[in-house]
């Protein structure tokens, strides 16, 4: 029996065999399945019933227990031990009728029971249910295997644009763009593309230049446009916290670009790296200024969508340090209704340790869904990990923010002012409507921060191990 068999396919095409060391109970069985159209092969103990099955493979095997040499059962689990017979659809079809043998039959590995004596629409129908259960299952390992194969397509393809865009990598310093902008060096990659430190000839000033991963000639319409947002969202937000973007664009060899001002330090991610927790002194430090950020963002409709340490930079200016919320890429109008069509097939955008239920839902969502990703940088940030798990994979990620509450801080031997800890879990409230906006998620934690008392260097020390 092929693989591909599908629903639409007669009785003929249906391959059963009848395992009973009774001819009489053999004989009505084929009899009646044949004269429904079925191809029926007959064994008269388990070794033959095996040996049978291994030379053609059947759809559905009607199975005796009582019979010498193996039981029913014995057959049945060697079947399952089979890698070509493991999904084979078993009935057993016995004189036994109690609930013990009933449920043996089951742990062996039967799909179905029917007792002795037996009404043969009783045994047809159920036939016809087993066999429409293997052709569904048979269906949906077929379209696995497809979306499996178109998988693997997939990401070959993106190995060797990744391959190609490496090599092109390392050719671009030395180039211009545009006539515009000389790129120097390499400084870093994330998100869609990777950024250069380069030079803009009209002004004589450093600025950092985002080289987009596809050539324009081979980019998907929703990456375009996702790169051409970064910019034009970027602007939007004019605010010392907010990286300043300069220009974008296309350049007339086909590489998308976006060039922002240029930042020296690290990410807050390379913060939390050195330090695994930041005191209550320092995370004001960096989370009242992406508040103030989010504020003007918000105010203005536009949602950032993928708050989190990478996009935080802690960047080290003349007058000292200037807290900048990057990547500006992935935001989203408040109200817009085209996010499906910027999104690939079952694709969310973003990063989902750090995202809100309503957007792991795909719901309408507002700022409010920023303020829950807030939440979860500040309990970082204060407790050295996350809310719901240490360590999570990726569904380990998803139904605890669905489903869970956050663990409590004193279970991470973390102790807080209890505003600030009442704040932090209010943001990571899975009821949008119960979260502080960001405004006043910055106001409160700023508020709640200036009545901490200042800690004392071997406290400082102890909570940065």
């Amino acid at each position: 029996m092929r693989d591909d068999v599908t629903l639409s396919m007669g009785p003929s095409s249906w391959n059963l065999l009848i395992v009973d060391d009774t001819p009489a109970n053999l004989d009505v069985l084929c009899g009646m399945l044949r004269d429904r159209g079925y191809r029926v092969r007959v064994a008269i103990s388990g070794a033959r019933a095996l040996t049978a099955m291994r030379a053609e493979r059947p759809a559905l095997v009607m199975l005796d227990i009582n019979m010498p040499g193996m039981s029913g059962y014995e057959v049945c689990r060697e079947m399952k031990r089979d890698a070509d017979l493991c999904k084979v659809p078993v009935i057993f079809i016995s004189a036994l009728d109690e609930v013990i043998d009933k449920v043996k039959a089951f742990e062996a590995g039967g799909a179905d029971y029917v007792a002795k004596p037996f009404e043969f629409g009783e045994v047809l129908a159920r036939i016809e249910n087993q066999l429409k259960i293997a052709g569904l299952q048979r269906q949906l390992e077929s379209r696995n295997e497809q979306l499996q194969r178109m998988n693997d397509e997939l990401l070959r393809s993106q190995q060797r644009e990744s391959c190609i865009f490496s090599r092109l990598s390392d050719v671009l310093p030395g180039t211009v763009l545009d006539q515009k902008y000389r790129i120097e060096s390499r400084i870093g990659s994330g998100g869609f593309g990777t950024v250069f430190r380069a030079i803009q000839l009209s002004l004589d000033r450093p600025v950092a230049v985002k080289i987009f991963q596809s050539l324009a000639a081979a980019a998907r319409p929703e990456e375009l446009e996702r790169f051409r947002r970064e910019g034009i969202s970027a602007c939007r937000v004019n605010h010392p916290n907010a990286v300043a973007v300069i220009d974008s664009g296309v350049s007339s060899s086909g590489i998308a670009y976006l060039v922002t001002e240029l930042l020296e330090g690290h990410t807050l991610r390379g913060e939390l790296s050195m330090q695994k927790r930041l005191s209550i002194a320092r995370a004001a430090d960096i989370i009242v200024p992406v508040c103030q950020v989010l504020t003007a963002a918000h105010a203005i409709g536009l949602i950032h969508r993928d708050i989190k340490p990478d996009n935080i930079f802690l960047h080290q200016g003349r007058d000292g340090e200037v807290v900048k919320v990057l990547d500006f890429g992935i935001a989203k109008l408040a109200g817009d209704n085209d996010e499906r069509a910027l999104t690939a097939v079952h694709q969310v955008i973003g990063t989902p340790l750090y995202m809100a239920p309503e957007r792991l839902r795909r719901e309408p969502h507002d700022g409010r869904a920023d303020v829950f990703s807030l939440g979860i940088l500040a309990y970082e940030m204060l407790a050295g990990t996350g809310p719901f798990h240490s360590d999570p994979t990726f569904d380990e990620i998803v139904m605890p923010q669905l489903d869970k509450t956050p663990i409590p801080f004193g279970e991470r031997s973390v102790e807080l002012p209890p505003q600030i800890e009442k704040l932090i879990l209010a943001a990571l409230d899975r009821e949008p409507r119960n979260r502080p906006t960001a405004e006043e998620f910055g106001e409160i934690f700023s508020s709640a921060t200036c009545a901490v008392p200042p800690a004392s260097p071997a406290a400082s020390a102890e909570s940065a191990r």
